[in-house]
């Protein structure tokens, strides 16, 4: 996996090379999500003041059911903001020098929609809701006018960002499959950059669907922006971006500091510096007109608890991540790179972050960035992606852990905290792990259950305390009970063994 993230790498510098820009951005934007990791409206507003000294001049918000709707009150949740909440943290913004661009999706990751009935008619599919049947631009625009009208009134930016990303049904449903999906996919945008334009707005979409099915991009309106989002591969992944360039279009780039595989337990730390080191210079070189850095706080894939008939009972995300309050190292990375025609030396920049933002000596920063080099991907069958073996990792994490530990910093001490918490929830997830692996071997028998139960007790007791902290760690940054749901989240699984190796030694 490592060489061939390499050679994207190199591929991608390649592409600089033979292109021969250089400009700068006159957007530089980050991305919050509010689809599951809700931040309160103070957490948002010391953000964006971090972000303004930074060169930061945009924030995009997508608040899909935390938005405040009126006539669609049916789509608010249980976290939404009051439309005071929101116009605080626009003016608060605009107080800034910062413009703040909502994202409405409404075409792919609609799941939050179509989860309803009042709006079911519109669903490409009644089991996978994730997408609006393109075909049914009549009913979708008279849906739509009337959300983007709501969304659009509490933000004055200029620009809209109606999503399109992911539209992975196209062509689903019976009468779909009989349309070329190009043009689905431009029929269905262009209605929709159409109510955005009504409303005086620039429509902005995510590239990767248009750059797969390019047949008839040119007929999208010129107005259109395109965002090229790239978390660390070839830049070809969804098509060629020669499609992109010759439709004469604005185009902005986005990097991620949290993606796939990213969850609660694990952060592919390198992954993301080093998409940041060279996707931005791609960027830059390329003439893009923008730069936005996305964080997601889940995949945007839902399951779903079902009854009859397919009637959605819940909506679950497939993923969690931890807050973005443990990601400041990455946000001061994405600023510094947007802000300097120069690529991001990525182990430079750890090493001076540590001795200036957290006071660290010469020799502890070198443990700094051990820290960020250590290999994580997910664990399954007893290894990780790279085939080490769950009690190596163990080996490899507490010997890093005992380094780190000992590093005292002299600034910024409470953000400091984040990184050995991560630490401690990762090895508390692979200690999880090694039980696991031992639960579905083969020669797992009932007569193990009372020692892996002991085992487990112990993993469970620390992954509570863990979770104290982590809540203590992270208050006022979320809306409340959020942070008890990430440590649910994380210990549900561990907790569901203990409840079985119970059973299974009572029987025993």
């Amino acid at each position: 996996m490592r060489k061939l993230f390499l050679f994207f790498t190199s591929l991608l510098f390649i592409f600089i090379s033979a292109y021969g820009k250089s400009a700068d951005f006159s957007v530089k934007a980050f991305y919050i999500d509010c689809r599951v990791q809700v931040m309160t409206v103070s957490a948002i507003k010391k953000f964006a003041s971090d972000l303004s000294k930074k060169g930061i001049n945009a924030l995009i918000i997508e608040y899909e059911a935390t938005f405040p709707f009126k006539k669609h009150a049916t789509l608010c949740n249980s976290l939404a903001y009051s439309r005071e909440d929101v116009n605080e943290i626009v003016r608060h913004c605009a107080s800034l020098g910062i413009d703040v661009i909502p994202l409405q999706n409404c075409f792919g990751h609609c799941e939050y929609i179509l989860r309803h009935d009042r709006y079911s008619n519109l669903r490409e599919d009644n089991k996978e809701i994730s997408q609006v049947c393109p075909l049914k631009i009549e009913a979708a625009k008279k849906v739509f006018r009337e959300i983007f009208g709501e969304v659009a009134k509490l933000h004055p930016s200029k620009y809209f960002h109606i999503g399109a990303d992911e539209t992975y049904l196209l062509g689903k449903c019976k009468k779909c499959s009989k349309r070329d999906k190009s043009r689905l996919f431009v029929d269905y945008v262009k209605a929709m950059c159409e109510i955005a334009e009504e409303l005086g707005k620039t429509p902005i979409i995510w590239a990767d669907i248009i750059l797969k099915y390019p047949k008839v991009a040119h007929e999208l309106p010129k107005n259109l922006v395109y965002v090229d989002w790239n978390y660390g591969w070839a830049p070809d992944r969804f098509g060629n971006l020669e499609n992109l360039f010759k439709l004469d279009a604005k185009v902005w780039g986005a990097s991620a500091m949290r993606s796939s595989p990213d969850n609660a337990y694990l952060v592919n730390w390198m992954n993301h510096f080093n998409n940041i080191a060279v996707f931005i210079p791609f960027a830059r070189s390329h003439g893009y007109d923008g730069i936005i850095q996305t964080s997601w706080s889940t995949s945007g894939i839902y399951g779903f608890h079902y009854d009859t008939g397919y009637e959605i009972l819940e909506m679950y995300p497939m993923r969690q991540v931890y807050p973005m309050s443990g990601f400041q190292i990455l946000i001061d990375a994405f600023c510094k790179a947007a802000a300097d025609s120069n690529a991001l030396d990525t182990e430079k920049f750890i090493l001076s972050y540590a001795e200036e933002r957290y006071g660290l000596p010469p020799g502890d920063a070198r443990t700094f960035l051990e820290y960020f080099k250590l290999p994580q991907t997910v664990v399954r069958r007893g290894s990780d992606a790279n085939g080490t073996a769950v009690g190596q990792l163990i080996k490899d994490i507490a010997a890093l852990k005992h380094g780190f530990d000992r590093l005292t910093p002299s600034k910024n001490p409470g953000e400091f905290e984040h990184y050995r918490m991560m630490l401690d929830i990762r090895i508390n997830y692979l200690m999880y792990k090694e039980i696991e692996f031992e639960y579905n071997s083969p020669t797992y028998e009932i007569s193990k259950a009372p020692e892996l139960k002991m085992r487990l007790q112990k993993v469970i007791l620390q992954a509570d305390k863990l979770g104290e902290r982590f809540v203590k760690l992270n208050e006022s940054y979320l809306k409340p009970g959020q942070l008890e749901e990430i440590n649910s989240f994380r210990t549900k699984k561990m907790k569901r063994l203990f409840e079985n190796l119970s059973r299974q030694e009572k029987i025993n």
